[in-house]
Order: C-alpha cells, then sequence, then structure tokens
C-alpha cells in the first residue's frame, strides 16, 4: 500500500510540475495580450471563468504555436527549444505576487482530488490506433527534423496531423511516454474545474446552471444501453484529442451564445474567442464550425455597431499572425491551404503529385462512414451507420439523458423566457454542426462538443432553481463525476500497480521488412510507430537535404 501510494504521489507530483509548465506559459501569453490592448492587469475571468483556471488551455494553444515556429528553424528536439521557453516564461517574473496560501476546499478538490483520480487513467490505457499508425513518427520527425517541404509524400496521413503532435514532441521524456497521456489530463483537468468554478462561483445564471446540468450528464454516462455512453466525454487511447476539441468547442461556443444572449463583450474576450476557436481548428478540422459561429457572431456585433472593422481586425491582430503562420506552414508540407479538402490544392510544387489529395480525402471521409460514400441515400447510410453497436449505444443513451434531464428541468426549474432571435441562433448552428458530421464523419467521438453544448443550452433557459444546491453538492458531484471517468480496468490495475498494462515503449514494437522502394514497413499491420525508415507508402521517396529546408518528393 505504501508502495502504491508512493508510486501515484510520485506521478501526481510530475503531473503538477507539467501542468505549472502550461500554467505559466499561458499566463506569460495572456500577459502580452494585456499590454496589448493597455490593460493594466489580467481579467478577473475569461470566457466567463476564473483567469487562472483557464491559463493552461490558452498555455497548450501558445506552446503549440511557438514550436511550430521554431520547427521552421530546429528540430524540436534542439536545446534551442529550451532556451526559447525560458524566454517565453521571463514575463510571469513581472507578475510576481505574494501566492496565496490558504488551504480551501475548492483549491483541494481542483488541484489535488480531480487530477489524483483522473491520472489513475495511467493505468491500463494504452495507445490509440492511430498513434502507430502516423501520430508517433510524425513526432519524430518534428524532432529530427525542421520543416521538410512535401512531408505528405513520406506519409499522407501526416498532412492530417495536428498541433497536438508539436506539443507532444517535446514531453518524450521517458519509456513510459506517460506525458503524452498528461497533455489529455490537461484538457479535462480544465474541463472538471471550470464546471466546479461555474456551478459554485459563477454569478452567470446560464454558466452556473448549465454546468449542473452537465455534471447530471456526466453521471448519467454511467448507465443506459451497453452499461452506458451517452456522448460525455471520455478518456480516449493516447494520441487522439477529440476530448480536447469537444471541451475547447464548449467554452468557446458557450460564451458567443452568453454574448449574443446578453449583448456584451469585451474586446479582450473576444479576442482569446478568436485565438481558442483557432485553436480547436489547428488540432481538429472538424471544428470549423465555430469559423461559422464567430463570423456570425462579428455581423452582430458590426450591425449593432459595438464594434467597427477596423476595431475587429485589430482584436483579431494575433490569432491572424498564427493563422497565417498555421496556413503557410500547412502549405509547404502538403500543398495545400487546408488539406485533404482537394479544393484548396493550388500550387505548382514540383513535389506534389496532382489529383493525390483527391484520393486522401475520399479515404477520410470513407473510413468515418460520411453521408457522400453512400450517394446522400440517407436511408442506406442510416442503416450501415446504425450497424456499429457504439454508435446505436451512444444515440440511444443520449436520448435517453436528454429525457431525463427535461424531466429535472420541468420538475425543479424556474423557467426564463428566451428571445425568439436567440432561439433560432442556437437551433440553427446545432443543425450546421450535424450536417458537417454527416457529411464528414458523424462517429461518436466526433459529437462529444456538440451533445456537451446542447447539455448546457439548459442553462440559458434557467432563471433558479427550486432548491439551493449546496457547496457539498457541487463537490461530490465534480468527484463522483471526474472518478467515473476513469474505466474499471483502469482502477483495478492501479490497485494490483499493475502498471505495465498501461503505455509502453513503442520504440521496439514493431518488426520490419524491407520495401521495393528501399523504406521499411511492419511485417505485420500498418503501425509504423517509432521508425523514420518506416512508411506505409508504396512510391519511391527521396529527401533532398541540399537546402535549409529538406523537400521530400515521391514518384
Amino acid at each position: 500500500m505504501i508502495q502504491l501510494a508512493t508510486s501515484h504521489l510520485f506521478h501526481l507530483l510530475g503531473y503538477l510540475l507539467f501542468y505549472s509548465f502550461f500554467y505559466f506559459s499561458g499566463k506569460s501569453f495572456t500577459l502580452l495580450l494585456t499590454r496589448f490592448f493597455k490593460l493594466n492587469e489580467i481579467p478577473k475571468t475569461i470566457l466567463f471563468i476564473k483567469s487562472s483556471f483557464i491559463f493552461p488551455v490558452i498555455g497548450a494553444f501558445a506552446v503549440g504555436n511557438i514550436l511550430i515556429i521554431t520547427n521552421f528553424f530546429f528540430p524540436l528536439k534542439s536545446p534551442a527549444v529550451a532556451f526559447i521557453f525560458v524566454i517565453w516564461l521571463l514575463p510571469n517574473l513581472k507578475d510576481i505576487r505574494k501566492p496565496d496560501l490558504k488551504i480551501t476546499p475548492e483549491k483541494v478538490v481542483s488541484y489535488l482530488v480531480i487530477p489524483s483520480l483522473l491520472l489513475v487513467s495511467l493505468y491500463n490505457t494504452g495507445w490509440h490506433y492511430d498513434s502507430g499508425f502516423y501520430h508517433l513518427n510524425h513526432q519524430n520527425w518534428l524532432r529530427e527534423s525542421n520543416l521538410i517541404v512535401g512531408m505528405v509524400n513520406i506519409h499522407w496521413a501526416f498532412g492530417m496531423s495536428s498541433i497536438y503532435e508539436y506539443i507532444s514532441s517535446i514531453f518524450w521524456f521517458d519509456k513510459s511516454f506517460k506525458y503524452l497521456h498528461f497533455l489529455n489530463i490537461i484538457f479535462i483537468h480544465f474541463f472538471f474545474i471550470s464546471l466546479l468554478d461555474g456551478a459554485k462561483n459563477s454569478k452567470e445564471k446560464a454558466i452556473k446552471y448549465g454546468s449542473i446540468f452537465l455534471l447530471i450528464f456526466s453521471l448519467l454516462d454511467n448507465f443506459g444501453v451497453g452499461g452506458g455512453r451517452n456522448g460525455f466525454i471520455y478518456i480516449q487511447g493516447v494520441g487522439k484529442q477529440d476530448a480536447a476539441v469537444a471541451i475547447i468547442f464548449l467554452i468557446v461556443s458557450r460564451a458567443i451564445f452568453l454574448n449574443l444572449k446578453k449583448n456584451t463583450f469585451t474586446n479582450f474576450d473576444l479576442s482569446v474567442t478568436i485565438l481558442l476557436s483557432f485553436f480547436a481548428i489547428q488540432i481538429k478540422l472538424s471544428s470549423i464550425t465555430l469559423a461559422i459561429i464567430l463570423v456570425y457572431f462579428f455581423a452582430v456585433l458590426i450591425k449593432n455597431r459595438n464594434i467597427n472593422f477596423l476595431e475587429l481586425l485589430k482584436i483579431s491582430t494575433p490569432s491572424l499572425i498564427f493563422s497565417i503562420i498555421w496556413i503557410f506552414k500547412q502549405y509547404l508540407t502538403t500543398g495545400c491551404f487546408v488539406y485533404p479538402v482537394n479544393i484548396t490544392c493550388i500550387n505548382n510544387f514540383s513535389w506534389y503529385l496532382d489529383g493525390s489529395t483527391e484520393t486522401y480525402e475520399a479515404i477520410t471521409r470513407n473510413s468515418s462512414y460520411s453521408l457522400p460514400y453512400y450517394d446522400f441515400n440517407f436511408i442506406e447510410w442510416s442503416k450501415y451507420f446504425l450497424s456499429f453497436a457504439i454508435n446505436r449505444t451512444v444515440i440511444l443513451n443520449f436520448i435517453i439523458s436528454i429525457v431525463a434531464i427535461s424531466i429535472i428541468f420541468i420538475l425543479f426549474a424556474k423557467k426564463q423566457k428566451i428571445k425568439f432571435k436567440f432561439s433560432v441562433e442556437f437551433i440553427t448552428f446545432i443543425l450546421i454542426n450535424f450536417l458537417y458530421l454527416v457529411n464528414y464523419g458523424p462517429t461518436p467521438r466526433y459529437t462529444m462538443g456538440t451533445f456537451l453544448l446542447i447539455v448546457f443550452s439548459f442553462g440559458f433557459l434557467i432563471d433558479d432553481f427550486k432548491f439551493n444546491l449546496k457547496s457539498v453538492s457541487i463537490y461530490l458531484l465534480i468527484i463522483i463525476s471526474a472518478g467515473s471517468l476513469v474505466r474499471g480496468n483502469s482502477y483495478s490495475a492501479f490497485l494490483e500497480s499493475d502498471y505495465s498494462s498501461g503505455l509502453f515503449d513503442p520504440r521496439n514494437e514493431a518488426i520490419y521488412v524491407e520495401q521495393n522502394n528501399g523504406y521499411l514497413k511492419p511485417d505485420i499491420g500498418d503501425q509504423c510507430w517509432i521508425n523514420l525508415q518506416c512508411t506505409m507508402s508504396i512510391h519511391m521517396i527521396s529527401i533532398d537535404k541540399s537546402s535549409f529546408f529538406s523537400t521530400a518528393e515521391r514518384k
């Protein structure tokens, strides 16, 4: 038992150091942003969340984009990376304040109980299949080389990789690769402390009651058809980032709709909204629907004369700078402005093969059983979609959960009237998300953000509860919710101290055989894991290293 406690304490301390790095990276960025907007200090809340709670998410955005810029010049295992982040963290020295050492139940739950529970998932949570397929090897290329023009020629899936690969690539500290799992935990940890802050402290009724309904939704996730799973976030195999996308999607979209409802905003919050919307897209292209509601929000602000176009342009400047760099990087590595959208692949690069992206676009759609693959025959598509047990389970349980939440709402909530215009805006956005998902990939892990937003929307309809939910009850809900997110087999492995059942060192996982193109491939399956000489491409590939930027070509 002592050994078990010591081991878990070691993981917790490692995580808290990891968390602190992103916390102070986010604080540095926020301090620079306050200077940009000529504010005297950091706002107490950002997007209706206590500023200190959202720093790690802003930090992940900052770290990822710094690494993208750095990789133009250096491999990401270069000592220059460490030097850059030492410089990056210096602004924190100008904002040193006497720490608040008072121990409160909120601090204990937020920074000890929640992460301690979530870290149990280290036991028995393994690699996601795609980590072996392309994520890890892409990270290895980023570590070993600066930007490679035409990198998509080495493996077409490298074009699908996200800003997550850049962040993950600098945390290969030990053979367990646990820090790659910590990256997902950062977002889930933030999600729970934001729910705690919202349910307990928020003065915005929508945030307060929306957070409570999300906690109820999380509890319902543990019951129902097939034992549960209703579309709430879950802990994925290491390397996948859908939970992070869903959480950012919820935080950004609820802030936009609350500002639409109240017709209020601050320039600082608007800037962070744009930045995090872009961050979600950098993580996964399926977040592109955030751009739609964001553009609509801009139009409303300009129409209501809350802001003019030039002011909006100034507020968007930080996001525009990072987005230009990101798109330029995408263009150099894939030949497309948005990969794998074939229509955006307008170039005359000698290394780019015409029509190649169209093939990959079809692969990504077909693998996610999207509607166009069935010639828009909704009936045939539905039969195939519902033939998968996980799809049926999630949809049925989500419907059951919504019915249960609706009953709670009817019985215990004092309703408030919502303007018809706001209802139309919200419903239209939800429909746009479902239409996008049906056309590009309606897998359950892509729907989490939309489902969370639908459940949260009950908060917009409530003026008050007919009973007071005490702090103790909120703490209990948070602890049960965070604890039940971790699978039962992780608790079993944890109690048995069987860490070997979790992540393994993938560097020696595969046995490789030589291909005719001079590269290796795994003898079984298509997972190269970590080997720069391995690719599933059957084409002849050459890498020209004669220039500052190497160029990958295939024939």
